[in-house]
This record gives structure tokens, C-alpha cells and sequence, in this order.
């Protein structure tokens, strides 16, 4: 919101609910399952009303969608076709197998975006902290002479 309170823009928050899919061997691929979503839907709209609303008593301008399919590009595509000056994303923060086999919705919307992203890490994020070493290494005193290119 923060941001939002800076720039002055309307905000247009995008939930997309992820279409029930299998991923299974050639020739199929990936199948749409026949699920009855109806209650995750619902349950979504409620959430996405409840933001919308907090964000709109902060006194700034925001409205809601929800969209279903896969999730980074229907927010490729909602940007583009809403001609957005930037995308505000959350990462999970993902690493290792989880990373591997799930992706990362956020690298995606990078790669693919009409407009910038900006990343936002979770919260419970871990700060890096450096050992003395690497402190040592990082810092270039203000009197270094830098090599020039030949």
C-alpha cells in the first residue's frame, strides 16, 4: 500500500484461482480434472473482498478481479490487456525440490511482463547475514583504484 500511497495509482488486486490440473506421461501431458471448485471460489471472492476493502480504507483507489486458469499467465495477460505500469508480486520464497517441481509463478511474471515487476519475499523471510569474510570482500575502500579496461 505503501507504494500505492506514494505513486497516487489505483491499485487492481488479481486472484487467480488455479485450475485443477494432472500432469501425466505423453501423449497427455497436462489434463484439466473435473473438480467442483464452487467453495474454494466463494471462499476466495470473500478474501479478495475483505483486501480490497483494507486497502480502500487506507484511502486509496482499488478494485478486485478474480481470474482462473494458470496463475502467471492470466497475470501476464491481466497486465497487458489493462496496459499496467507495474506488477507487484509475492514469492514464496521457494528453494531446492519444492522450487523444481512447483516453479516459480514470480519468475515467470518476470520473464514474461508487459511492465516491471517488483518482487516482494515473505515476510518470515531469513535476512542473509554475512560472516566478517564476506564483509571484507564487499567492501571497497573509497580511495581503490578500479582497473580501466584496456
Amino acid at each position: 500500500m505503501d507504494l500505492g500511497r506514494m505513486t497516487k495509482a489505483a491499485l487492481e488486486i488479481l486472484h487467480v484461482s488455479s485450475e485443477a490440473i494432472w500432469v501425466v506421461p505423453p501423449p497427455g501431458d497436462v489434463v484439466t480434472a473435473p473438480l467442483d471448485t464452487a467453495e474454494i471460489v466463494t471462499e476466495s471472492a470473500v478474501q479478495l473482498e475483505r483486501v480490497v476493502a483494507r486497502v480502500r480504507s487506507a484511502g486509496l483507489t482499488c478494485t478486485g478481479v478474480a481470474e482462473t486458469g494458470r496463475t502467471d499467465a492470466e497475470i501476464v495477460e491481466y497486465a497487458r490487456k489493462r496496459g499496467a505500469g507495474i506488477i507487484v508480486v509475492g514469492s514464496h520464497g521457494r528453494h531446492g525440490l519444492s522450487h523444481a517441481l512447483m516453479g516459480s509463478v514470480a519468475e515467470k511474471v518476470v520473464r514474461h511482463a508487459p511492465c516491471p515487476v517488483l518482487v516482494v519475499p515473505p515476510e518470515e523471510a531469513p535476512v542473509p547475514v554475512l560472516r566478517p569474510d564476506d564483509e571484507a570482500e564487499a567492501l571497497i575502500s573509497p580511495d581503490a583504484q578500479l582497473a580501466q579496461p584496456a
